[in-house]
């Protein structure tokens, strides 16, 4: 009918024209969309390989990190309750003060701090010695086994001629829940 009507150049530029456009369509509803997503699979499949081989390399030191973990899990976790943790601490920074041989004049236990995954526990101490000793128990302190850190430290003089230091130190520790 209507393409019967029309000379053989208009006919040869509009079955080139109808061709292009159902291209066109293919492209854009059925192509396009399959393109598109194997290049997505493609991405995810480059992704999950480098995870797989972040893991891969994980489990391969599994033994060097669980025996690294098992070597200080002993330090972080709680054995009792908070009152039998508070007097362990306690117990602690008393013999250290012996061996150091500084006198432990006031302990003052403070609340347990919850912060998101781990406990802190604090106490506060007064204590007076010679400065050697107060360095010996600092030091002993903070290589004690468990895991004491001097977060503040005050030192004041309390006798000029005998060389006595008065001192506030507070002390904490960090258990995981």
């Amino acid at each position: 009918m209507f393409f019967e009507k029309l000379s053989r150049k208009e006919q040869i530029g509009l079955m080139i024209a109808f061709s292009f456009l159902i291209l066109a369509f293919l492209d854009r509803v059925i192509i396009s969309p399959i393109r598109n997503k194997m290049k997505r699979i493609d991405r995810e499949i480059k992704i999950s390989e480098k995870q797989l081989s972040m893991n891969l390399r994980n489990i391969k030191q599994k033994d060097i990190i669980e025996e690294k973990y098992n070597k200080y899990v002993k330090y972080l976790k709680r054995s009792g309750s908070d009152e039998e943790e508070m007097v362990r601490i306690l117990g602690e920074i008393e013999v250290l003060a012996r061996k150091s041989h500084i006198y432990l004049v006031d302990s003052k236990p403070q609340t347990p701090k919850r912060v998101k995954f781990y406990k802190q526990y604090m106490v506060g101490i007064e204590v007076e010695g010679e400065m050697s000793d107060l360095i010996t128990f600092l030091h002993e302190l903070n290589t004690s086994s468990q895991l004491l850190r001097a977060e503040k430290v005050r030192l004041s003089i309390k006798a000029k001629k005998r060389g006595v230091i008065k001192g506030f130190m507070l002390i904490t520790k960090v258990l995981v829940l």
